[in-house]
């Protein structure tokens, strides 16, 4: 029997909801209906990969850095990963934490009720939503192991990534295309997490995953997405960005104009 740490402070449970297809629905469904009756003060995130993005400061809202925590949802890196999105998130949280992508059923309930024992504390049960209808496929950086050596920049389309003093930021999330992990497969240091990447691996967020089956399957992807000439491609890549750029902003400026002209013939 695994041991499970018991806590008597001030306690509070987190619960992704996940807007993936990575963990069991059934799963999922039991443990919210468990959690509904808990002791425990009880947040769920519709979608924490969205609030992440898009709701930083309600995010943040929920820490505190004198509470236990219960933190439920995929692999621990990767929800870590989400969390270090948050900069008011207090640095050292005390957690503890559920895979349900890898616990069984049994274990996860037994976990959530020892976090449970003993807690005299008022119940509450809050759900965060993220409601845009963005599917909130983005990719995360592991600034741990990311080099900094700019490829994922460099073969983006779509401006997600820029180049900076500070290293390689994600700037333009919901500009990702919807289930593409492309840079996250070209990266030569496993540094890019796709949060619902459902095969798990380096790129899903995996804590366990064998460096040299990552660097042999990169060499692999990269020549079949590039060829040989890698840098010839990323060139390529970065001229047909700026193009695709140039060509946006002037649908956009296009658009506002012809919005300029209705508010005028409209006053």
């Amino acid at each position: 029997m695994e041991d499970i740490t018991i806590h008597t402070g001030s306690r509070h449970i987190l619960f992704c909801r996940c807007g993936g297809e990575r963990i069991d629905g059934g799963l999922m469904a039991s443990v919210e209906s468990f959690l509904k009756d808990s002791k425990v003060p009880v947040t769920v995130f519709s979608d924490l990969c969205g609030l992440a993005a898009r709701k930083k400061d309600v995010l943040a809202e929920v820490f505190s850095a004198d509470k236990d925590y219960l933190v439920i949802g995929c692999y621990h890196r990767t929800m870590n990963l989400l969390f270090s999105q948050v900069p008011r998130i207090p640095i050292v949280l005390h957690t503890e934490h559920i895979n349900l992508i890898e616990e069984p059923k049994e274990l996860v309930l037994e976990k959530i009720m020892n976090f449970s024992e003993d807690y005299t504390g008022e119940p509450q049960y809050l759900e965060l939503t993220e409601d845009s209808g963005w599917p909130s496929w983005y990719p995360v950086i592991d600034q741990t192991r990311c080099t900094r050596c700019g490829q994922c920049a460099d073969f983006c389309l779509f401006g997600v990534y820029d180049k900076t003093d500070e290293g390689i930021l994600v700037v333009n999330p919901e500009g990702c295309k919807n289930n593409c992990p492309a840079c996250a497969r070209l990266c030569p240091s496993a540094a890019i997490v796709f949060p619902k990447y459902a095969d798990g691996g380096a790129i899903g967020g995996s804590e366990a995953f064998d460096e040299q089956e990552e660097q042999q399957r990169q060499v692999k992807d990269v020549e079949l997405m590039l060829g040989n000439d890698l840098y010839s491609a990323l060139e390529k890549r970065k001229a047909k960005r700026k193009s695709i750029i140039r060509e946006a902003t002037m649908a956009k400026a296009l658009a506002e104009r012809e919005q300029a002209k209705t508010d005028i013939q409209l006053n």
